[in-house]
């Protein structure tokens, strides 16, 4: 996937997201369904997700190095969802950094401060190159060290993920 399709799709998930969690009553989207994050959950983790990778896009990408080097064919966007959630069902979930903290009461807030989060890292990505995407690694705290262009097929995924619990918790559909 070039930059440019990774970028649409982005876009497109995180509008798709905003759409439909914007129309959910305040009582539904703030509800939790027994141990399940709610609507609410979903979206600050995702806000949580994004922030540091808003950070990574914006330093010097010499930084970046620090990570080490690739020494490994990048994955596909399918080979990183399946490795995903072969981890997931492993029993892997989010750590204590992303795991959502309910501090927002606001939801109008907390999807302003989605859409902002992810309007920075966007702005952020479309100052890299294809071929800078294939040469940084950034660290995963469920998937070791990624490449960029991987971290990025992740968080379309991931943003898809969430958005299918969000519309779980609205009753919108079943969750797949």
């Amino acid at each position: 996937m070039t930059k440019e399709k990774i970028i649409q799709e982005l876009q497109k998930g995180f509008a798709e997201l905003i759409l439909t969690a914007q129309p959910v009553a305040d009582s539904t989207f703030f509800k939790k369904l027994d141990s399940k994050w709610s609507a609410a959950d979903n979206v600050e983790h995702l806000v949580l997700s994004v922030k540091p990778l808003n950070l990574a896009f914006r330093l010097p990408k010499f930084i970046l190095l620090f990570f080490g080097k690739p020494n490994r064919p990048i994955r596909t966007y399918d080979e990183l969802v399946k490795k995903y959630l072969e981890r997931l069902h492993a029993g892997g979930r989010a750590t204590s950094a992303f795991v959502p903290k309910s501090n927002y009461q606001d939801k109008r807030l907390l999807l302003e401060n989605f859409k902002q989060m992810n309007q920075g890292f966007i702005k952020s990505l479309s100052k890299w190159t294809d071929a800078d995407l294939d040469r940084y690694l950034i660290p995963h705290p469920l998937l070791g060290k990624l490449y960029v262009r991987e971290m990025l097929y992740f968080t379309i995924y991931h943003t898809q993920h969430h958005l299918k619990a969000i519309e779980s918790c609205a009753a919108i559909r079943p969750a797949n």
